[in-house]
């Protein structure tokens, strides 16, 4: 508790001590930072991005620990779906459903795709799914 007190007297200390009246703003220095910067568009930086087909073995290289680990923790929003190559949409569809009718669907995905790892058919099943319910 003493070191508590102690902490919250030197922060009010060191508020209590800060002035903006120190500040200063160089509006020259602002100006020409504006004219010399460059204007460009989103298309111009996505031309700059490389593009390259998937792989086709892309299935097999994904991990059934990452998909199930991805479901736990971010399932209500539909990354779990997203890296096991689903439509690239299917993030808002989870998203805008408050997690997938309020969290129902991605933890129905999880219990699926544990059942599919302990009775070792795998998740392959469900890999490229383009479903909002999977396992349907």
């Amino acid at each position: 508790m003493k070191k508590l007190l102690v902490v919250l007297i030197a922060a009010f200390a060191a508020c209590a001590v800060a002035s903006a009246a120190d500040y200063t703003i160089n509006d020259a220095a602002i100006d020409a930072a504006i004219e010399a910067s460059v204007e460009i568009s989103p298309m111009d930086m996505m031309a700059s991005v490389p593009v390259s087909a998937p792989a086709s073995d892309s299935v097999s290289s994904k991990n059934d620990g990452v998909a199930i680990a991805l479901t736990f923790v971010l399932g209500g929003l539909g990354i779990h779906r997203h890296y096991m190559g689903t439509s690239k949409w299917m993030w808002a569809a989870y998203t805008f459903t408050f997690g997938g009718i309020f969290g129902v669907v991605p933890l129905i995905d999880l219990i699926v795709e544990i059942v599919g790892l302990v009775d070792g058919s795998g998740l392959s099943q469900y890999y490229g799914n383009t479903k909002f319910f999977m396992w349907i």
